[in-house]
């Protein structure tokens, strides 16, 4: 996952791409903190805040229809702008990717600080090594994962 994340040079990849980090803008979205921002995969920065909103669910469990249907806009959203390549294969990416970012953010050297809980943590790990030993290839399948997970 890494090697093929580090290969895949097509954009200005933000880095921290997070619902703390963009504004609302009169144009549009206005993006802060970039200064983990590096030449990438674009599939990173919409793996990054799907993750996000992924994981909020445990934050506040009554918001979590909510977060899903802000997961589903973002997802759509992004993948319909999507004109420099096939927009599957970059979805594919960012479904590849967010077992990775799960794992990452209650395993790695920057855990989220909202999921305080081992049976939450738990939760994300048996989602994402489940993703990671069967991988899916759409991002629709990553979210119907958590969804089960969260219903369990």
């Amino acid at each position: 996952m890494v090697a093929a994340t580090q290969g895949n040079r097509r954009a200005l990849v933000h880095g921290d791409v997070s619902p703390k980090n963009i504004l609302r803008g009169p144009g549009g979205p206005v993006f802060l903190d970039a200064e983990c921002a590096w030449w990438g995969d674009p599939a990173f920065d919409l793996a990054f805040c799907l993750n996000h909103l992924l994981l909020k669910c445990l934050w506040t469990p009554s918001a979590a229809p909510g977060f899903l249907a802000c997961f589903d806009a973002l997802a759509a959203a992004y993948i319909s702008r999507v004109d420099w390549e096939p927009p599957a294969a970059l979805g594919a990416r960012a479904a590849h990717l967010l077992p990775g970012l799960f794992l990452a953010r209650v395993d790695g050297k920057s855990p989220v600080e909202y999921i305080t809980a081992e049976q939450d943590r738990n939760r994300v790990r048996r989602t994402a090594r489940a993703l990671l030993a069967h991988p899916v290839e759409a991002l629709g399948d990553v979210r119907q994962a958590w969804t089960k997970e969260l219903a369990a």
